[in-house]
């Protein structure tokens, strides 16, 4: 399905460059004197750079706000995990419990995974039911990622290490239970 605003962007590209195409076009192909050439491609040139920087700062005034840095940034959900070898430890903060070493998180939620490590870089790579990456981060001795996420549906969900960190990095990954709140 295409966005109205994404018609309204390619719409303004075709028109753009059908204009830039019939301008060029229709050029003279008289010879021209070359200080008056040189004169009228400065103006124009000044012409063309005030018009794209108009083009794109109402790109950016129009773009900028559908930006997620602007969202409502408190998360729903807190998780704390800690990369060690060659295990994930996820520890609940608020609104996920911990059920036989699953982490059960409710559909719909918006997530925060605080992600560190407590001796080598890992990543940090959440896989969806299907086997497909959802999103993930670097998990790092000394320094905490904050990766936003919404599960939206239910289903497991597998956490993996998506950086080569030793012998055991087979056997680094964690189950996530997603489930309609309320079961």
């Amino acid at each position: 399905m295409v966005s109205t605003y994404g018609a309204l962007v390619f719409l303004v590209g075709a028109v753009a460059m059908v204009v830039i195409a019939a301008f060029v076009s229709f050029q003279s192909t008289e010879p021209e004197d070359p200080k008056s050439v040189t004169q009228k491609v400065y103006r124009v040139r000044s012409l063309y750079f005030f018009l794209l920087l108009f083009v794109l700062v109402l790109a950016y005034g129009f773009t900028l706000p559908k930006a997620p840095y602007f969202r409502d940034s408190s998360p729903d959900v807190v998780v704390d995990v800690v990369g060690k070898m060659w295990f994930w430890e996820l520890k609940p903060v608020k609104g996920a419990v911990l059920e036989n070493g699953d982490l059960v998180l409710p559909a719909g939620r918006k997530v925060e995974f605080r992600v560190t490590s407590a001796d080598v870089n890992h990543g940090f790579g959440i896989y969806s039911t299907d086997g497909y990456i959802l999103t993930q981060t670097q998990a790092m001795p000394g320094y905490t990622n904050h990766l936003i996420y919404t599960f939206k549906k239910p289903g497991i969900y597998r956490v993996f290490c998506m950086e080569f960190c030793g012998i055991g990095h087979h056997n680094m990954f964690a189950r996530i239970v997603v489930r309609k709140e309320g079961e």
